[in-house]
């Protein structure tokens, strides 16, 4: 059995913090549906298709290079999670969201200061990913620790759900801005005006500093005078917890690609890449979003927790390995309803997948290192191929044929897969809390004896 801490926290406290994932979601997505913006704006002009296509791969790139931040802004706010609480966390990624994203509404374009425009875009970036990479798993820690272990898959689901909220909003603003602005208009100053909005996550942040209820399972096992371990990494790296590591690292994989290639590149896919272009691209891929994602990751997971998480994920997975070029192919054809079909059921199966993730991520450690952990694999995932799948697609599309990108949810479909397994087949297999007994064991010996709490003292017996 999983512990948990049920905590009685004021309505709008948990508004506030839904919100906060909601606006932080939609300030990180913004930069990928303005990318072909980006793209004219930031980088020298060119004269031709290639070379429009050639700077479309390098705004991806920046596009990506945020997501080389996240197991960095993992670390450090699943450090501070862990032995400063859960709410802490949350608060300081919220609070590291608010001023890039605000900064590059008022960046310099290229034709005023040329390559320093460029190396301020990437710096903004960066440090957006720093936030958004510390900023998911703590909130779904903090979300699932307060509620019944026997309900985690429909809770650990909700903050995915807030974070597709959140880039459906950016999709949505990307939608509108192309609808009542001109191409001169939106490449002028247009594009500067969603960015702005990124100043009312500090606002959230502040209140729920304030008002919301901390979650801190991990209270005297860091923080104390006495206490043997003093830091969660060390025993996040331990020698017995490398396997649920890897497992952790290799599973988002297909989360990580699937998501951003169905819902982020798509859209410029269908836009300005295929012929022929599909009609109101960026609303089918709203649509679907909401749909085929925002209504059903709850679905899954609240399915998961009767089912079984790895059931339902291997199901999903292999589904999308399968059907995902299969889909790409219908969605090239042009026609706005088999468009929406095909982008609908990559959705679907994306939510059966990703909707069980977040309570797995969370099964797989125990309190003391959990945040910590979990930060790290997820975000290691999404660094290693979830940023940069909009630009291989891209690269793919440009370089190999109109229909490769479709092999992303093969290659990465079957990696996934086998990191559900990995740790069963390979790894020891057992339950976290025989794991991080070993793991904490192993990490005090390398430290000065202490007389102190036992690391595994708060942990739960298992029924």
């Amino acid at each position: 059995m999983s512990t948990s801490t049920v905590v009685d926290e004021p309505w709008h406290s948990t508004v506030a913090g839904v919100m906060g994932n909601v606006l932080e979601w939609y300030d990180f997505a913004l930069f990928g549906y303005f990318s072909d913006v980006i793209a004219q704006v930031f980088f020298p002009p060119s004269d031709n298709d290639d070379d429009d296509h050639a700077n479309l791969v390098k705004s991806f790139c920046i596009f990506g290079g945020a997501f080389l931040m996240r197991p960095v802004g993992g670390l450090l706010i699943g450090y501070v999670g862990d032995k400063h609480g859960r709410k802490e966390a949350l608060t300081k990624s919220l609070f590291m969201m608010a001023i890039p994203t605000t900064l590059m509404g008022c960046l310099p374009t290229y034709k005023t200061a040329g390559g320093w425009s460029i190396f301020l875009l990437v710096v903004c970036r960066l440090v957006q990913g720093v936030s958004v990479g510390g900023q998911l798993p703590a909130s779904l820690v903090y979300t699932v620790e307060k509620r019944d272990p026997q309900q985690w898959g429909y809770y650990g689901s909700l903050p995915m759900v807030a974070a597709n909220v959140g880039t459906l909003l950016g999709n949505l603003c990307g939608a509108f801005m192309r609808q009542v602005l001109s191409e001169e208009q939106l490449l002028s100053w247009g594009w500067r005006l969603p960015f702005f909005s990124g100043i009312l996550i500090a606002a959230v942040a502040l209140y729920l500093k304030a008002t919301g209820a901390d979650v801190h399972t991990t209270a005297g096992v860091y923080d104390s005078e006495d206490s043997a371990i003093k830091n969660p990494i060390r025993v996040a790296l331990a020698k017995e917890n490398r396997w649920a590591l890897l497992s952790t690292a290799l599973t988002p994989m297909l989360w990580a690609s699937g998501f951003y290639v169905s819902f982020v590149w798509m859209a410029i896919f269908m836009d300005e890449l295929n012929e022929p272009p599909v009609p109101g691209a960026f609303w089918i891929n709203a649509v679907s979003m909401l749909l085929g994602m925002t209504f059903m990751l709850p679905i899954a997971g609240s399915m998961s927790d009767r089912v079984g998480r790895v059931p339902i994920m291997t199901c999903a997975g292999v589904g999308l390995a399968a059907l995902g070029p299969v889909l790409l192919i219908l969605i090239s054809k042009g026609n706005p309803f088999l468009a929406f079909l095909s982008q609908f059921t990559l959705g679907v199966l994306l939510s059966f997948f990703g909707g069980p993730l977040c309570a797995w991520l969370v099964e797989n450690f125990s309190p003391e290192v959990r945040l910590t952990s979990a930060s790290l694999g997820y975000d290691l995932a999404h660094a290693l191929v979830g940023g940069f799948s909009p630009a291989i697609a891209t690269a793919l599309y440009v370089n190999v044929g109109k229909y490769a990108p479709g092999l992303i949810y093969v290659v990465f479909g079957v990696i996934s897969v086998f990191g559900l397994y990995v740790q069963h087949f390979c790894g020891d297999g057992i339950h976290w809390e025989t794991r991080n007994k070993k793991a904490a064991e192993e990490a005090a010996t390398e430290m000065p004896p202490q007389v102190g709490p036992d690391l595994t003292d708060n942990l739960p017996e298992i029924a």
